[in-house]
């Protein structure tokens, strides 16, 4: 008597033969969309996020290890890669009606993009970055004094990664405007007043009593005087003009945005020519407008290390200030004001970002700080 299952074992493994065929084509098809090249095939990708993404630390590094568009966005275990696959089929549906086919059209939707990556980061508690980061194999030991204070109060506090680190691969979206439509006659009135410390220009004093206002962002002022009238930053000088009286809540848009668009060159162009149609009182006006910061002893490639290393994450590479990150411009500040500033986080006069800085600030060598003013006074040579 023939047994029924040698009968029917040829149909079985052509049954098992074609769900392995099809099971090995569906992950090599999705395994082939998480690669670089697909990614970025269609010129929304290319042309945008790559471009911001390429010479950052995930593409280009010291040690060459590079984390492409999957490793940050596509789940590695296989069913929440599928369920990011499927909701992927969006972004088709959106790539064939156009949705960010030009700059303008992904600038625009560029907030509730970011918006929606960073909540399910959040969601997922960073789980894409925490395949290569974890609290537990950092050597914070080895990390910048700031960065291994806030990655020891993170882990204390619960926080995931992106919490502190939006826009390390990409742009940010750009930060809505202190205000839609600023009063500059207003601003420009109201700094009349300023001048009387800060000058005309905001340009500050060089003997480091009264800072560089000019240029710096218009949230950071308007937050400062914030401060100054809420008596959580005290000024003594400040006190006669930081009140609701003469400096109202209403008035602070207008002479921040005022200050943060006056432009000081940090040196002259040349003159072609010195002849018949040379003006020499617009020549000596614009010098008034030159502000190069003097080259501050101590060693400038040292300071330049020190400052990547401790600064550079708030305060931007070339000390050009982060408005998302509330870091204002260092470099083209006075020298002196800074290294005023640096002795008041010590002594806990002033707050930096938070009350346990100042032990970081004391933490460093006077040379430290000398090396750091001096690789920031350069800054504005170029």
């Amino acid at each position: 008597m023939k047994r029924p299952f040698r009968r029917g074992w040829p149909f079985a493994a052509l049954f098992i033969f074609v769900g392995i065929l099809l099971w090995g084509g569906f992950n090599t098809a999705m395994e082939a969309t998480n690669t670089l090249p697909f990614c970025i095939s269609c010129h929304e990708m290319r042309d945008n996020v790559y471009q911001e993404y390429q010479g950052t630390a995930h593409h280009a590094n010291p040690s060459g290890v590079q984390a492409t568009c999957s490793d940050c966005h596509v789940p590695r275990e296989w069913g929440p890669k599928v369920v990011r696959k499927i909701q992927a089929s969006r972004e088709l549906y959106h790539w064939l009606l156009g949705t960010i086919d030009t700059r303008e059209k992904f600038l625009a939707k560029r907030p509730a993009l970011a918006e929606s990556v960073w909540a399910a980061m959040r969601e997922t508690d960073s789980r894409e970055c925490r395949n290569c980061h974890d609290f537990s194999a950092m050597k914070m030991r080895e990390q910048g004094r700031f960065a291994a204070e806030r990655h020891r109060r993170a882990r204390e506090e619960g926080k995931t990664c992106i919490d502190c680190h939006q826009g390390i691969s990409h742009a940010l979206p750009p930060l809505p405007p202190l205000d839609e439509d600023p009063d500059l006659e207003l601003g420009e009135e109201i700094n009349e007043t300023c001048a009387g410390c800060h000058g005309d220009k905001g340009q500050g004093t060089p003997d480091g009593e009264y800072p560089r206002l000019a240029g710096l962002d218009p949230r950071y002022i308007a937050r400062q005087i914030e401060l100054f009238k809420t008596r959580k930053r005290i000024n003594i000088p400040m006190l006669p003009y930081a009140n609701d009286r003469e400096l109202p809540a209403a008035d602070i848009p207008a002479v921040a945005v005022y200050l943060s668009r006056i432009e000081l060159p940090s040196k002259l162009p040349p003159v072609e020519e010195v002849g018949e149609g040379f003006d020499a009182l617009a020549r000596l006006e614009a010098s008034k407008a030159v502000l190069n910061i003097p080259r501050y002893p101590g060693n400038v490639d040292a300071g330049g290390r020190i400052y990547r290393r401790e600064c550079a994450g708030c305060h931007g590479r070339r000390g050009e200030g982060d408005p998302h990150k509330g870091g204002p411009m260092l470099a083209g500040q006075h020298s002196a004001y800074l290294l005023r500033q640096i002795g008041r986080f010590r002594k806990q006069e002033r707050q930096h970002d938070t009350e346990a800085d100042s032990r970081l600030f004391r933490a460093f060598g006077d040379d430290e700080i000398r090396d750091i003013l001096a690789w920031l006074s350069v800054q504005d040579d170029d």
